[in-house]
């Protein structure tokens, strides 16, 4: 840290590098003094904006060129893994990892040893765990305002790896990050789609079991007719709890209904990076968005792909390093029957709107 605070450093200046680099400049004692990207146009006006020190096309040129205490990975997936470890390696203190934290488990486990090796804090953007609502959630689920969990239900569209593992984190998060204990899961994929670059599925359902006795189901991008409206549904002993695809949600026991909306008083981001400079400076011991908490996430993720692989429950911890989605496609166990390659994001695209085709 210089005497004028942390020097960031941005990989990835899109949309959400923009989106990094502004909560960055709304806490003291973080700066934003240098970026990479390999399309130029992007990375200039990146410079330009933000009136950097240096700009380059690679991030180990970024490394090894300027002094940064703090790197944010806003790449795409497939890329995060060797980013993050390159920059541990490198001697930065913290990483803000873009979600989700890798594309495999074993890309996940490698990130988390680079960073225990190297002493950094190492925090993934799932920042909805700062969303009011779901902090509100949280201390009434786990002091037993519904009394004890045993059911949650989460439905949401385009990709596990995309939407899912923010409702998955968000599911462990309000019951108090509990640990996976097994999945069961079946996928179908009868187009090659694609998001950010990384094969996913069309279609996916799942169970988790985690060690409390909490059972999650997860639908991903089933059809209708809907089920309901809410994205989350906690069920307990006592009660019922519905989040909705916003910022509100819904409480209902037998003392009646009660509708939480929360606000926020500054942005998710701002609070995130806040923390993240704390947790640094070692004034606070866990971050929110640790990346321990993130793999537990992605753990589940490449379970279920695990789990449609082996046909069969999988358990925790999970073995296959690799991500048994991209081997099924490689033995061939996955050929569209609708061929034609597409990625989601390019432009945004859902495999619904071509389903009735």
């Amino acid at each position: 840290m210089s005497a004028d605070g942390y020097r960031v450093g941005i990989v990835g200046c899109g949309t959400t590098g923009v989106a990094h680099a502004r909560a960055y400049q709304t806490v003291p004692g973080a700066t934003v003094v240098a970026a990479a990207d390999q399309h130029e146009p992007t990375l200039s006006s990146f410079a330009t904006e933000f009136d950097l020190e240096a700009a380059f096309e690679s991030e180990r040129e970024l490394l090894a060129s300027v002094d940064v205490d703090i790197i944010s990975i806003c790449t795409w997936h497939s890329s995060h893994a060797p980013i993050a470890v390159a920059a541990c390696e490198a001697g930065v203190s913290g990483l803000f990892v873009e979600k989700p934290i890798a594309t495999s488990w074993g890309e996940t486990l490698d990130m988390l040893d680079a960073a225990e090796r190297h002493d950094v804090t190492i925090t993934v953007g799932h920042q909805t765990r700062y969303a009011p609502v779901h902090e509100e959630l949280r201390s009434l689920v786990t002091e037993g305002a519904i009394g004890k969990p045993h059911a949650v239900h989460v439905r949401h569209e385009d990709g596990l790896l995309n939407m899912g593992t923010h409702l998955v984190d968000i599911t462990r998060y309000v019951l108090g990050d509990p640990e996976p204990s097994w999945v069961i899961g079946s996928i179908e994929r009868r187009t090659d789609r694609y998001e950010r670059g990384i094969p996913i599925e069309d279609r996916a359902q799942a169970q988790v079991a985690f060690g409390d006795g909490t059972r999650l189901t997860i639908e991903s991008d089933l059809p209708g007719p809907e089920a309901a409206e809410s994205a989350l549904q906690v069920y307990g002993s006592r009660g019922v709890v519905e989040l909705d695809r916003s910022t509100a949600a819904t409480i209902t026991t037998i003392d009646g209904t009660r509708t939480l909306a929360p606000e926020a008083d500054r942005p998710l981001r701002v609070r995130y990076v806040e923390d993240l400079l704390a947790a640094v400076r070692g004034d606070l011991e866990d971050h929110r968005c640790d990346g321990r908490e993130a793999a537990r996430t992605m753990e589940v993720l490449m379970g279920i792909y695990e789990s449609a692989r082996r046909r069969e429950v999988v358990e925790f911890p999970l073995e296959t390093r690799a991500n048994a989605l991209e081997l099924m496609l490689e033995a061939g166990e996955l050929s569209p029957d609708r061929p034609g390659r597409y990625d989601i994001r390019l432009p945004f695209q859902s495999v619904r709107d071509d389903r009735a085709t």
